[in-house]
């Protein structure tokens, strides 16, 4: 049975893009605290710096270079300048950070061709997880907003509703002036004070133009 090669663990790679004389290259770099290596490729063939940790210590003596994590901060800095620029000839990549004030240089040895394909595969892969995880997290945050975006709506409806409700019985039969009962002979021109009433009984002026007439 034929043995699986394991692809190139890259944790959280830093992947940049850079294009030369029309031509797109993906740049990265391999995090560690103790290491640095830095990667070009037009994914089809593969530049590696190949940073033994002997070679490294000579390039950071060489540059002035403290830490393998100086190495990260000012390649990543570079690259969101746009301040990189690269010469290839062939089995070498001259890759040099144009506004570093060390003024670093890096040369890269195209790798043989299966270590290429693994290199690229990693990166394929890695590329491939991120987007998925960029999904997840923007699946996530939609389903959060709509959950309250819905919690706002039903809080607002209950609000409008508790209004209306109090509005309703405020203005009810019960509650309104004019439906109130009166009590008996209440004016309705005068609200409180006694309705005066028609007399009742003898009409004298009647009884006075009957006598005049005898």
């Amino acid at each position: 049975m034929e043995a699986v090669q394991r692809l190139p663990s890259l944790g959280s790679l830093h992947i940049h893009t850079l294009a030369q004389n029309h031509q797109r290259y993906l740049c990265y770099t391999r995090p560690g605290p103790q290491s640095f290596n830095l990667c070009v490729t037009n994914v089809v063939d593969v530049w590696s710096t190949g940073f033994s940790p002997q070679k490294l210590e000579e390039h950071k003596s060489t540059h002035g270079v403290k830490t393998a994590e100086e190495y990260h901060s000012r390649t990543r800095d570079a690259f969101q300048k746009a301040a990189v620029s690269i010469t290839v000839l062939d089995n070498i990549i001259l890759l040099k950070l144009s506004q570093d004030d060390l003024g670093l240089t890096f040369d890269l040895y195209k790798l043989p061709m299966s270590e290429a394909k693994m290199e690229i595969q990693s990166v394929m892969f890695h590329l491939v997880d991120q987007v998925h995880h960029l999904e997840n997290q923007l699946k996530a945050s939609e389903e959060s907003h709509a959950l309250s975006l819905e919690k706002t709506m039903q809080r607002t409806q209950r609000m409008f509703l508790g209004d209306y409700e109090s509005m309703r019985k405020g203005n009810g039969p019960e509650s309104s002036p004019v439906a109130k009962k009166r009590p008996a002979g209440e004016s309705l021109i005068n609200p409180g004070s006694k309705r005066t009433k028609a007399p009742t009984g003898v009409s004298f002026e009647d009884n006075s133009l009957d006598e005049s007439g005898e």
